[in-house]
């Protein structure tokens, strides 16, 4: 082997797990900078007159240590009185009630320690015969008129966790598998570079709410 193809892949096989190293803390670390500026920027200028130096991150304090206080409030009486007033006032603002029963309904989801729990990793046919996407299942659907259940499917977008789209397969189609929710966000959010060696599936439908019979496959 030359001097020349010896370098080559010596700087391949360094470069390569360097890159995964330093692109993720990267990536990472520009995430967190626009975090930091977000919420600076809302906190910030309600507090200079207070404060007369830029504290990066300041805002971020500032917003869990509110967020931490409403939550506590919740919990006594009138703290909790207070908020059902402030829910009651939002609700009844048509634009603002859309948005914020929306949003506290996926946040609600998101949080809730139960459907982490029963969270399930699901293969469907999309978007073509042949071609399968993996997805997170979210819940059934009845549709008596085709006498059919559907179950409803988000499916993230590689590359991009924050975005994706939801679809509604028949419940026929629907196959789990044994991945966990972190296995699959791994492979979408690599593109598919990062892929389980093996995926085993079963039949969704009348499948008990764990995933022991996977182990039998």
């Amino acid at each position: 082997m030359s001097i020349v193809s010896k370098l080559k892949n010596n700087i391949k096989s360094n470069l390569i797990p360097g890159i995964i190293v330093v692109v993720p803390l990267v990536i990472s670390l520009i995430v967190l900078r626009w975090l930091i500026n977000f919420f600076d920027s809302l906190i910030q200028p309600a507090l200079k007159n207070y404060i007369h130096i830029y504290i990066p991150g300041l805002g971020i304090l500032v917003s869990l240590i509110f967020i931490y206080l409403v939550g506590l409030s919740t919990k006594n009486y009138f703290g909790n009185k207070l908020v059902q007033v402030g829910e009651w006032i939002v609700v009844r603002i048509p634009v603002a009630k859309t948005v914020y029963l929306a949003v506290k309904q996926i946040i609600t989801t998101i949080t809730s320690r139960e459907k982490k729990k029963t969270q399930k990793v699901v293969m469907i046919e999309y978007p073509g015969k042949d071609l399968y996407s993996l997805g997170l299942y979210n819940g059934l659907v009845e549709d008596p008129v085709n006498n059919r259940v559907m179950g409803s499917i988000l499916v993230i977008t590689s590359i991009n966790p924050t975005s994706g789209f939801t679809v509604l397969v028949p419940v026929k189609n629907i196959r789990l598998t044994d991945l966990t929710v972190e296995q699959m966000m791994r492979f979408v959010v690599s593109g598919g570079l990062v892929i389980p060696e093996k995926l085993k599936t079963l039949p969704f439908e009348g499948l008990p709410a764990d995933n022991s019979e996977l182990d039998s496959i």
